[in-house]
This record gives C-alpha cells, sequence and structure tokens, in this order.
C-alpha cells in the first residue's frame, strides 16, 4: 500500500523559492503588468490538490501527488504569473501535476513530479517546437521557455 509522503516544513518551500529568486533574470518589480493572480492561481492549485486527494482516497492504484509536486508547482507559478496568461491546472494517475496552455495554432504543457524539475513542451506550427526537462533552478532555461510561452500569447 502505498502512502503520501510527508508534507515538507514550510522554510524548506521558502528557501527554494528565495534561492530562485535571487537568480531570476526580470526580477518581479521589474515587471509591471500581471497576466493572472497568483492568488488565482494558488486557489486553482488547493482545488486540484483536493481533487488529486479524493481520487486517490477512492483508487489506490493512482499514484499520489507528493506534496513536494505542489511546492514546485508553488514556486514556477511565482515565476510565471507576469508573463503568461493563467494556465490550465491539472494533475494525472501517474503523480504528477500539469500546467496546460493552448494559444492560437498550439499548445504548451509543463509536467511537475516533485523533483524538482520541470518537463516542458510548446508545439505551435508544423515545425516550430520547444521541449526539454530542466532543474527548477536552472534559470536561464526556464526563462527561455517563459520567454516562447510569452511570445505564444503576443
Amino acid at each position: 500500500m502505498r502512502t503520501q509522503q510527508k508534507k515538507p516544513k514550510s522554510d524548506q518551500l521558502l528557501v527554494k523559492e528565495t534561492a530562485i529568486e535571487k537568480e531570476m533574470l526580470d526580477p518581479p518589480s521589474a515587471i509591471t503588468s500581471d497576466f493572472f493572480s497568483l492568488e488565482d492561481a494558488l486557489r486553482k492549485l488547493e482545488e486540484v490538490r483536493q481533487e488529486a486527494e479524493e481520487a486517490y482516497a477512492s483508487d489506490n492504484q493512482i499514484d499520489p501527488v507528493p506534496y513536494s509536486a505542489y511546492d514546485d508547482a508553488h514556486v514556477l507559478l511565482k515565476m510565471i504569473h507576469r508573463n503568461v496568461p493563467m494556465p490550465d491546472i491539472g494533475w494525472a494517475e501517474d503523480g504528477s501535476l500539469g500546467f496546460e496552455w493552448r494559444p492560437e495554432g498550439g499548445i504548451a504543457t509543463i509536467g511537475i513530479y516533485g523533483d524538482n524539475l520541470v518537463i516542458y513542451a510548446a508545439f505551435f506550427g508544423e515545425k516550430r517546437q520547444v521541449e526539454g526537462v530542466c532543474a527548477l533552478s536552472d534559470i536561464v532555461f526556464l526563462k527561455g521557455f517563459i520567454t516562447t510561452l510569452r511570445n505564444l500569447f503576443q
């Protein structure tokens, strides 16, 4: 029988967020327009958490989403909320969280498993695509993908 991971201490999340914010190329104060409210996204993330936990409670064939995935999602939402529209946020039976955007003529996704890795992909047009895996702390790659996302919506 599988069990949920213990929820990490909140100071672990704070350390992760602080380290990432220090390395960000565009500090939050330098960006003036919000594409979506961080509070709304975090509310949606909480709804997804409750839904995933209810599903796991009724069907233990589903992998539980680890608390660390929610922490990673929180950090990522803090990074992107000033740069792109609100993603659709959901969970998958493999124990992951996903963000999805559907700009005209394409799709962009981010997968989060709680292992400090971000799996990202954007497909638009016939020949243009961006995909990869990077550490949540790899600001250069993440900023590149966030820029791609922002460009898809302009």
